[in-house]
């Protein structure tokens, strides 16, 4: 049996509180959505599903080369919006700001590391966000669901997100939702 795992960035934990507070906050007037754990909120950058123990190894020395010319940027929490759209949306997210155009190369750089070991290219381009809920069932109300968005505002006002480093999560799927381990991080150090 393999691992199903993914590389992304991790957030701080004082960031994943004030997610988390406010998730606490509006979770009773949105009983439709699937709200993430604040322990599991980071920024994807490549699902790689089923991997095998020896490809783990590999995976870090495909991308500790491809991302050593990277410098640590920051990112500001921007907005809000849902996938795929406000018709029939199935993901509630938090948008990002600040060096995009660095977290774009970032991602590219490590879905091309890694498709030399038999994880595909991305089939659409990189959409930068951080998810905070699923929908669980068809969820109508989206006027009111982006309304009470603006309870999120405050906290997200915290100033920079520094990233500096890339972690290989292993995600392990319960009925009480998924648990993310930290495999190995690499650092960002241009």
């Amino acid at each position: 049996m393999g691992l199903r795992t993914f590389l992304a960035i991790d957030l701080p934990s004082s960031l994943q509180a004030a997610i988390g507070r406010n998730i606490r906050t509006v979770k009773r007037e949105l009983p439709g959505l699937s709200w993430s754990k604040p322990e599991n909120l980071h920024i994807n950058l490549k699902f790689l599903g089923e991997t095998t123990e020896s490809q783990v190894d590999q995976i870090r020395h495909a991308v500790e080369p491809a991302i050593s010319h990277v410098s640590p940027f920051e990112l500001e929490l921007k907005g809000f919006g849902v996938f795929p759209d406000h018709r029939s949306p199935r993901v509630l997210w938090v948008g990002l700001g600040g060096a995009l155009d660095s977290l774009t190369m970032l991602a590219g750089c490590i879905g091309n590391a890694v498709v030399p070991l038999g994880f595909p290219q991305e089939g659409r381009p990189f959409r930068p966000h951080l998810t905070v809920a699923r929908v669980k069932r068809d969820h109508r109300e989206v006027g009111r669901v982006l309304g009470t968005l603006g309870v999120f505002t405050d906290p997200f006002a915290c100033g920079p997100l520094p990233v500096e480093r890339v972690t290989l999560f292993k995600s392990d799927l319960r009925q009480t939702g998924p648990i993310y381990t930290k495999l190995w991080d690499v650092s960002l150090q241009a």
